[in-house]
């Protein structure tokens, strides 16, 4: 059951950006739920190239997932983001049309903030009441700034769809190409606000080997411009 400052159905969904923070927390969510995918999606604006694993090529792809048996959350996981502006706009009217015909009521995406403050988890909403919901929730909301990349974009355009958004960012300095401390830190606060409980221990045994996951790095798509973002 999903926390009660939300509606019937709630989609998290993590596209990759500065540290890979979103993307390996909505990656980490969707396999510890053992979601399967039910609704793939391309872009023309994704980087031309496929990515290739063991022999096997793929289309670059945005996934829409659930759980077995539930109904009351969604997935949405992605390769890379749209290399322009208006590719990036395209898509996300297309991943929320599809959410508001799931009667998708919120999504929250997940992103990385990168700054000195004390706080591991910032927050955003598009209205007032949820705001102060997430604040009650114990969560920093970001009083000003920019979010950026679709990640951004998914939350700002949701109510032109009918659709509640919430952007939570797991701090980062930036530095790495995949930064697993701050997504560790994301994966709890999302999983701690809607009720998800979402085991912990494998993303543990990843922390461990983190200065050996150097191919991993190498597989992450990053856009030059999260280089210089604040938040995304």
């Amino acid at each position: 059951m999903l926390q009660k400052i939300f509606g019937q159905c709630v989609c998290i969904g993590g596209m990759p950006g500065i540290g890979s923070v979103g993307k390996v927390a909505a990656d980490y969510i969707a396999s510890a739920l053992e979601c399967r995918t039910f609704q793939l999606m391309v872009s023309t604006g994704f980087p031309p190239e496929v990515p290739v694993e063991e022999g096997i090529a793929r289309a670059i792809q945005v996934e829409l997932k659930a759980p077995e048996g539930r109904d009351d959350l969604l997935l949405l996981c992605g390769d890379a983001q749209p290399l322009q502006p208006p590719h990036m706009y395209n898509l996300a009217g297309e991943i929320l049309k599809a959410l508001a015909s799931y009667d998708v009521t919120d999504i929250v995406t997940l992103a990385a903030y990168v700054g000195s403050s004390e706080d591991a988890v910032y927050a955003v909403a598009t209205d007032p009441v949820l705001a102060r919901a997430l604040e009650d929730e114990g969560f920093a909301l970001l009083r000003n700034g920019i979010v950026g990349g679709l990640n951004g974009i998914l939350v700002g355009l949701a109510p032109l769809y009918g659709i509640r958004g919430v952007c939570l960012m797991g701090k980062t300095d930036g530095e790495k190409a995949v930064d697993l401390s701050a997504a560790e830190g994301l994966i709890g606060a999302t999983s701690d606000l809607l009720g998800l409980d979402v085991p912990m221990e494998i993303l543990g045994w990843m922390r461990a080997e983190e200065p050996k996951r150097d191919d991993l790095e190498r597989k992450l798509p990053r856009r030059e411009e999260d280089r210089h973002a604040g938040y995304g």
